[in-house]
């Protein structure tokens, strides 16, 4: 039985294992935001920190996987784009990256205005709401969706395609980097 679970698997278990690092990050910048709003500061090193992560992690390595290798799959197999599932996800992809830019432009603005704290908080929290749902909706609807359309061949495809995203946009190295990141953040 278990066997049949993990092969269930195959066409999305590397992102799931990326979520859960997002995850992870996520709560921990969670936990961070209580503290900047209640002592009205930022640790600029965090954050820089973060949206580091957010670009280079979520964005480059996470979301250049779907959105070059797992969405086309899903689209080959019969999931709409337009109006449907994959639509939505790149919708919030979108909506994601555009979030990041608002952070770092308040970032830069950053001096000692307390709006700009309180900003740059609510930012973050948007971002944090806006990737837990996202994640949500991919682990419990898509990707069962996505395994339950797609043969044997295009999930050893698909990962053929995720590794080499991962090496063109980030590499082995710096993939574990920001896995053990998400631990000590």
């Amino acid at each position: 039985m278990h066997h049949i679970h993990e092969r269930g698997l195959d066409l999305t278990s590397s992102l799931i294992k990326d979520h859960e690092v997002i995850l992870k990050m996520l709560e921990r910048l969670g936990a961070k935001l209580g503290y900047w709003k209640s002592s009205k500061s930022i640790e600029y090193e965090s954050l820089t920190t973060f949206l580091e992560f957010a670009k280079t992690f979520i964005d480059k390595c996470h979301h250049g996987k779907e959105e070059r290798c797992l969405f086309p799959c899903l689209e080959r197999r019969g999931i709409p784009r337009e109006h449907g599932p994959i639509g939505v996800m790149l919708q919030e992809h979108e909506q994601g990256r555009q979030i990041v830019k608002q952070i770092e432009r308040a970032l830069k603005d950053l001096g000692e205005e307390e709006a700009k704290h309180l900003e740059i908080t609510e930012l973050c929290e948007s971002y944090v709401e806006l990737l837990k749902q996202h994640i949500a909706k991919e682990n419990e609807v898509l990707f069962p969706m996505g395994e339950s359309v797609t043969s044997m061949e295009d999930k050893t495809s698909t990962n053929t395609c995720y590794e080499r995203v991962e090496s063109a946009e980030v590499g082995h190295e710096v993939h574990e980097k920001y896995v053990k990141l998400a631990d000590s953040f």
